[in-house]
């Protein structure tokens, strides 16, 4: 019997939830304050179904804060908001499902029952233990592309990884292929945007003597060194479109012909494709094979940005730090507080890669120096620190706070004093979030606090 809790304060839900859950067997608890629900949540649950707001700043602080927890149930949000855009960050974030009051009765039954499933083979099931050839990070939205690497290493399918520049395509390909049945076989990159154009089909398929000039010799393509093993395209949005339509009959037959051959050649390999564009707009825009993108994602991972991801940030930073220093022959270097807080505060547009590099330059800049400070870092990232620095300072050092009454009439201390902090408070929310271009993540970063404890503050003085 599986362990269902209910947050609502909606008691007529509440009472066809209940119903629904002793429907099918299982048992149901209800809690209608958020706070009492975190209490709860450390005892055995298998699914938790809440009744949102997610328009409402508090709801979704406390949305944000229960999605992160470690080891939490399946996730299901029902919610009374007319909204359905509100479904899409729901449901990135880590939700199962999304319904609308009122909800479809029989769909979000068998959403359940699936739910319950799924955790009674999670707890059945034995630990996978996952290779992770050098992932770093254990923030969800990392623990989520492990799962779907963990899922998709089990299976065949075609696999299309969207990220940005630097996010570690290339890692998650190869943690793919690592996992597999595959594993004893060949992983074979290409970076489809060093490809050159006249030479494509030769490198890709292979090509007979003789085929052209310069074909002094019979070569084997990369398609078929993959044989038996991962094919991994990076950057395919750079193909041209008549090899985009040559992979068609590739992937669906995984046979072709070599440039100035006429027989056919089998390899039998795994694709695993990865961009940062959006392909979707080249297929409107003319610039790629609808059919190919269909044949692609059959699976497709996101992989997320670095910014705003502070725990991951510092688990590269330790990681790479020790790596780094044996690679220059250096003794283990430590972290001031100040670095620390000036990776974890930058947005890292160049992602992971990016911050390679930076902490590399540190490393060389400190030379003999036992700890890295901020003046060992590279000049874009100082200047930033000192922006912030400088925006810091131009909070006003008190409030203006004037009371005009005559000395029988001042305020009890208690009274100033609460009055003073709240305007001080309200003073420092306002330029953070002028500063930070009210990007959530980086505010709670430069603040040093909680994103709950942030949307808190700042509904408390209607910012």
């Amino acid at each position: 019997m599986a362990k269902i809790f209910i947050l609502s304060q909606d008691t007529a839900f509440c009472q066809d939830m209940i119903r629904i859950v002793y429907d099918i067997g299982h048992e149901a608890e209800t809690i209608s304050s958020m706070q009492v629900f975190f209490t709860a949540a450390g005892k055995e649950c298998d699914v938790a179904i809440l009744d949102l707001q997610l328009s409402d700043e508090s709801h979704r602080a406390f949305f944000e804060n229960y999605i992160q927890s470690p080891d939490r149930p399946d996730v299901i949000i029902v919610s009374a908001s007319q909204d359905p855009g509100l479904a899409e960050p729901a449901i990135t974030q880590g939700a199962r499902e999304y319904f609308q009051k009122p909800p479809p009765w029989n769909r979000l039954k068998a959403s359940l029952q699936r739910a319950v499933e799924a955790a009674r083979r999670r707890k059945s099931g034995k630990p996978t233990v996952l290779k992770r050839c050098g992932i770093v990070g254990s923030s969800p939205a990392m623990r989520s592309c492990l799962e779907t690497v963990a899922a998709c290493s089990r299976h065949d399918s075609n696999i299309l990884i969207y990220g940005e520049t630097g996010t570690g395509k290339e890692l998650f390909a190869r943690a793919m292929h690592y996992n597999s049945v595959r594993k004893d076989f060949p992983f074979i990159p290409v970076d489809c945007a060093a490809l050159p154009e006249t030479l494509v089909e030769s490198i890709l398929f292979g090509h007979e003597k003789g085929a052209f000039t310069t074909a002094d010799k019979k070569h084997m393509g990369l398609l078929k060194q993959a044989h038996k093993g991962t094919l991994f395209l990076d950057e395919v949005g750079e193909l041209p479109m008549s090899v985009q339509k040559a992979f068609l009959r590739v992937l669906q037959e995984r046979s072709f012909r070599p440039v100035g051959s006429m027989v056919e050649v089998f390899s039998d390999f795994r694709l695993v494709s990865a961009t940062n564009k959006d392909l979707d707009m080249m297929v409107n825009q003319g610039d790629f094979c609808q059919d190919l993108l269909f044949r692609l994602r059959t699976v497709v991972l996101e992989l997320p940005t670095l910014k705003g991801r502070e725990k991951d940030i510092k688990e590269l930073l330790h990681y790479f730090l020790d790596r780094i220093c044996k690679k220059h022959g250096l003794e283990s270097k430590g972290l001031s507080a100040e670095v620390i807080d000036a990776f974890t505060g930058y947005p890292w547009p160049g992602n992971v890669r990016e911050l390679i590099n930076t902490l590399e330059h540190a490393v060389i800049m400190a030379h003999n120096d036992s700890i890295l400070h901020p003046e060992h870092l590279p000049s874009g990232l100082r200047v930033h620190i000192a922006r912030q620095l400088l925006s810091a300072e131009k909070i006003p050092s008190g409030p203006a706070i004037q009371y005009h009454l005559d000395e029988t009439e001042l305020p009890k201390f208690k009274q100033y004093r609460m009055h003073a902090l709240a305007e001080l408070e309200k003073s420092y929310l306002r330029e953070l979030l002028r500063t930070t271009g009210r990007d959530i993540p980086i505010a709670c970063g430069i603040a040093g606090i909680s994103r709950a404890r942030l949307y808190a503050m700042l509904k408390k003085y209607g910012l």
